[in-house]
């Protein structure tokens, strides 16, 4: 009984600070009851010791945000990522030479989750931040993890109901399996508004020195920007950031190719 009470509170503890982070705004104490049925005596206590240890603040209107101690354990986190801090100068050689919004993605349980990101300085861009997690099967930057990932993974993956955000959206498991099948013979994948309507991106695989594929590199953009005159061009960019961060981090320097398989940008 004791280890489930414990259970409990942790869960609970994380419920808040969960909602919190995703509601990009402030919650009143009626919401955060609301998360996950939390007696008001348990929320309230939860509170004032997150609020004390600084992972939540309240505000004058007695609203709760997450607090600046989120924001350094993040921080810290994010500077554990070898990855990150050697893909950086790389993410902002392909940021300036395409124009166009910059991803760095990991995979995570059929997701992918942005560790970096530089925004696009054109007037016109597909909004995102770090920390978002966006399903794999859907985003350029997530096919390829898929595409590279283990076949158990990509078996369970195509084994649950595929979601639909567009009318672009790959739901068939069979049409999704030749995509990555694909993929693992270009060397990239692209996305023409499977997730989000009028935004499209490629993406190419980073190694490390094992050869594994432990992250990807994509350009997002809206999606008249993602042209035929341009792909050509927007592909060898993002294929050689993923060389140079790969090579950067011991992999094999034929990690992906210039000449890669030419694809039209659909799907």
């Amino acid at each position: 009984m004791e280890q489930r009470s414990k259970v409990n509170v942790t869960d609970r503890t994380l419920n808040i600070l969960e909602a919190l982070a995703r509601s990009g705004s402030s919650l009143s104490f009626k919401e955060l009851c609301e998360v996950d049925d939390t007696p008001k005596a348990t929320i309230n206590r939860l509170l004032r010791t997150l609020m004390e240890r600084g992972y939540v603040t309240r505000d004058s209107a007695s609203r709760y945000s997450a607090g600046v101690r989120c924001f350094e354990l993040g921080s810290m986190w994010a500077q554990n990522l070898d990855v990150r801090s050697v893909a950086s100068p790389h993410l902002a050689k392909l940021n300036a030479a395409s124009m166009e919004t910059v991803h760095l993605g990991v995979y995570e349980s059929g997701d992918v989750v942005y560790i970096d990101r530089l925004e696009s300085p054109q007037q016109v861009i597909a909004k995102s931040y770090v920390g978002r997690r966006c399903p794999a099967t859907c985003v350029a930057t997530g096919r390829v993890l898929l595409a590279y990932s283990d076949h158990s993974e990509v078996a369970r993956v195509l084994g649950e109901p595929l979601p639909r955000f567009t009318d672009r959206s790959i739901v068939d498991p069979d049409e999704l399996a030749e995509l990555l099948a694909q993929i693992r013979v270009d060397g990239y994948g692209v996305n023409r508004c499977s997730y989000r309507d009028e935004v499209s991106g490629i993406a190419a695989p980073v190694r490390d020195h094992t050869g594994s594929v432990v992250a990807s590199v994509g350009l997002c953009m809206p999606d008249h920007r993602f042209s035929t005159d341009r792909f050509d061009h927007l592909r060898e960019l993002t294929l050689e950031a993923a060389v140079e961060i790969s090579r950067a981090l011991g992999g094999p320097a034929d990690v992906v190719t210039a000449d890669a398989r030419v694809a039209q940008p659909t799907g």
